[in-house]
């Protein structure tokens, strides 16, 4: 019995499609897109693709989303692509955090506020916000919700044992919300790739995490894109639902270990 659970192990670890080829053909894709197009959040997800999958498409790609990202100049979240980036902290920390049963405030800005941490502080009660009334069960505000965590912690403004108890019920979240496969529509696909993204950069590693990341490379589009443009879906939405695939794939290669 022993004998067949390795032998279908080492089966399904054969056939499991490499994360690195579906990388690239998302870079060429992103290269071609229209520049004219492009929006500031380009450039955040293509800086970390080619710090993570480093290729001649995902350069050409960055190149164009961060001549587009350098006409705002000032926005704070800038220092995710360029660390010399700082702003000062009434930019950042003068927003007025909702409470239970408000309308949620722009992801930006608890987001924002995490990532210049270091030099400003996280306030208390955005820390509380970012494990209570941000969270959506599952959706994009609890996951930029954990995004603003790893910030954080990256930042050294959160402890591991801070972090865990924060994060610890958001991972839960999106692991629960987290479907088998990703379903064609494009913001369906977008949000898949994004839950699997921040639980990847959390640092969740365990078979769920590499089944979804499996699936995620196996819904690729022939042409390298991720998901499938209703009739009134704006193009930006496969451009966005490609440029998260292909960094939760960079990120998620980048953590696994060398296959000997």
């Amino acid at each position: 019995m022993l004998a067949l659970v390795v032998l279908a192990a080492c089966r399904s670890a054969t056939t499991a499609p490499a994360p690195g080829p579906a990388v690239d053909r998302a870079a060429v894709w992103l290269a071609a897109f229209p520049p004219d197009q492009l929006r500031f959040d380009a450039a955040i997800g293509l800086s970390q693709i080619v710090r993570k999958a480093d290729s001649e498409p995902a350069r050409r790609a960055y190149a164009a989303a961060r001549a587009r990202a350098d006409r705002d100049d000032d926005s704070p979240l800038r220092r995710i692509f360029d660390d010399t980036a700082r702003v000062p902290a009434g930019a950042i920390n003068r927003w007025t955090v909702p409470g239970p049963g408000q309308p949620r405030a722009n992801v930006n800005r608890p987001v924002a506020e995490a990532l210049h941490c270091d030099e400003h502080g996280l306030r208390p009660e955005v820390l509380a916000y970012l494990g209570g009334p941000m969270r959506d069960g599952g959706g994009y505000e609890t996951a930029h919700a954990l995004w603003a965590l790893v910030l954080a912690r990256d930042h050294g403004c959160l402890d591991g044992a801070q972090f865990a108890a924060v994060a610890g019920p958001l991972v839960d979240e999106l692991r629960a919300a987290q479907p088998a496969t990703p379903p064609p529509a494009v913001l369906a696909v977008d949000l898949y790739a994004e839950r699997l993204l921040m639980l990847v950069l959390a640092g969740e590693r365990d078979a769920a995490i590499a089944t979804w990341a499996t699936a995620l490379i196996r819904a690729q589009r022939a042409d390298g894109s991720f998901g499938v443009l209703g009739p009134s879906d704006p193009p930006y939405f496969q451009f966005h639902a490609t440029l998260a695939s292909a960094w939760a794939l960079a990120e998620w290669a980048s953590s696994r270990p060398v296959e000997r």
